[in-house]
C-alpha cells in the first residue's frame, strides 16, 4: 500500500480524528499515487496515522476511513460501517419510510451518500476513491437491506472536481421512476431519476415538523422555493387557511400539485416564477402573511462565492420581512456549510435594520438526526434554520 507522509504539525489534527489531508500538507509518497489508490498516512517521523484513499489531483487529497492500525480498508470494513449506520438509524424515531442511511463523513464513509425510499435506495459516489469501492458497497447494501432496487444519482459538481466519469442509473434490481413515501401524516411523490438531490429533501424533515408550530389557525402563509411542497403541505395540514407556494421549476410545481391531491389538501396557490421577482411583486401588491418560509438552494458552492450568496440572502430577508405581518413569523434556511449560522444572523440583523422591523429569534433547527455531523469537522453541519417573530 502506498505510504503518504505529512508535514510536521499536521499529525495533531489527524490524531484528533480530522479525516482530511490537504494537498499542501503532504511532503512525500512511497510511490506516485493514482486517483483512488488506497494509502497509509504517516506523520513526519513515519508513525501510523490512518488508512484512506487518495486523489492527488484535488485539494482534499486524502480522506481517511480508519484511524485504527488493525482495521485497513477492506470489504469487511465497508460492511461493518454500513451495518453501524443501519443500527444507528434503527434506534431513532424517524416517523417516515424514507431516511438517510449513509451520510458520508458523518458515518465514517467519506464520499458515500445513501438514501432509502421505502424499498429502494439511491446512492451517490461523490469522490473518486469511494467510487472505486462501489463493488464492495453495492453488494453490502443488497445484503443489508434486502432492497428491490438501487439507483445511482450523479452529483455533477462533485464529479467534475474529482474527475469521476458520469455513470448513474439502476445498479441493482428494478427502480420505478416514482415512489410514494410517507412522513408523519403526509405522503409525497418522489421522482428518483429527475428529483433534486437523491429525490427529496430528507434533511428538512425536522424543519417541516417544526414549522407547524408557527402556523396560525386560519392564517395565510408563503412558501418560497417550495420545491414539491414539503413546507406548503405541512402548513395547510397544521391549519393554515391558504399558502402561496412559489418555485422556478415547472416540474417541481407539477409534483407539488399532485402531492396536494394525494393528501386531499386544498388551499395552496402554486406559482411558477423566479422567487426574487415574485417577492417584489407581492410587496408591490401590498400582500402580507402570517408565516413566511424561505428555503433557497445552495447559493455558495465554495468560499469564494460567499459574498454574492450573502447579497442574495439579504435581498430575500428584506423582502421576507416586509411581507410578514406584525406578530407573524419568518423562517430562513441555508443548506451550504460555507454559509454559517453567524452569517445568517448577521444578514438577518442587517435586513431588519434596513426595513425597520424588530425581530426576535424563537427557534433554530439543523439537519435531522439521520444526517449526523462530526465535531472535528464543523462543515459537516451544513443545514441551518433560524425562525424569528417579526414584532
Amino acid at each position: 500500500m502506498i505510504q503518504v507522509r505529512v508535514r510536521p504539525g499536521v499529525e495533531d489534527k489527524i490524531r484528533g480524528f480530522f479525516p482530511w489531508v490537504y494537498k499542501p500538507e503532504i511532503i512525500g509518497y512511497s510511490k506516485k499515487p493514482e486517483p483512488g489508490d488506497l494509502v497509509v498516512v504517516r506523520d513526519y517521523g513515519g508513525r501510523f496515522l490512518g488508512y484512506g484513499y487518495i486523489n492527488p489531483q484535488t485539494n482534499i487529497s486524502v480522506r481517511i476511513m480508519s484511524f485504527e492500525k488493525d482495521k485497513p480498508i477492506r470489504e469487511e470494513l465497508i460492511r461493518e460501517r454500513l451495518k453501524q449506520a443501519y443500527d444507528y438509524r434503527s434506534k431513532l424515531y424517524i416517523n417516515s419510510n424514507a431516511y438517510r442511511l449513509v451520510h458520508s463523513e458523518g458515518d465514517f464513509l467519506p464520499g458515500l451518500i445513501v438514501d432509502v425510499y421505502d424499498q429502494y435506495a439511491v446512492v451517490e459516489f461523490t469522490t473518486y476513491g469511494m467510487n472505486k469501492l462501489r463493488n464492495w458497497v453495492i453488494p453490502a447494501l443488497v445484503d443489508l437491506l434486502k432492497l428491490k432496487g438501487i439507483y445511482e444519482k450523479v452529483n455533477e459538481y462533485a464529479a467534475s472536481i474529482e474527475g469521476i466519469r458520469e455513470q448513474g442509473g439502476v445498479l441493482h434490481g428494478e427502480v420505478p421512476e416514482e415512489v410514494t413515501i410517507w412522513e408523519h401524516d403526509l405522503k409525497f411523490i418522489v421522482n428518483i431519476p429527475e428529483g433534486q438531490k437523491t429525490g427529496f429533501f430528507l434533511d428538512q424533515r425536522r424543519a417541516r415538523r417544526l414549522v407547524r408550530d408557527f402556523v396560525k389557525p386560519g392564517g395565510e402563509c408563503l412558501d418560497v422555493f417550495c420545491h414539491t411542497g414539503g413546507f406548503a403541505l405541512s402548513m395547510i395540514k397544521a391549519g393554515a387557511k391558504s399558502v402561496v407556494a412559489v418555485d422556478i421549476s415547472e416540474d417541481a410545481i407539477k409534483v407539488g400539485k399532485r402531492n396536494a391531491e394525494l393528501n386531499g389538501l386544498s388551499g395552496i396557490e402554486w406559482v411558477q416564477a423566479n422567487a426574487f421577482d415574485f417577492l417584489r411583486k407581492l410587496h408591490s401588491e401590498g400582500r402580507s402573511f402570517d408565516l413566511v418560509v424561505i428555503d433557497p438552494p445552495s447559493f455558495a458552492k465554495n468560499r469564494a462565492s460567499v459574498p454574492n450568496a450573502l447579497r442574495g440572502y439579504k435581498e430575500l430577508l428584506v423582502r421576507g420581512l416586509l411581507l410578514t405581518k406584525p406578530g407573524g413569523y419568518l423562517a430562513i434556511y441555508s443548506c451550504s456549510f460555507h454559509i454559517t449560522r453567524e452569517h445568517i444572523l448577521q444578514t438577518l440583523t442587517q435586513a431588519a435594520v434596513d426595513v425597520r422591523r424588530q425581530v426576535r429569534v424563537v427557534a433554530e433547527s439543523m439537519q435531522d438526526l439521520d444526517h449526523p455531523w462530526i465535531l472535528q469537522m464543523p462543515n459537516t453541519l451544513y443545514l441551518k434554520g433560524v425562525y424569528v417573530e417579526v414584532v
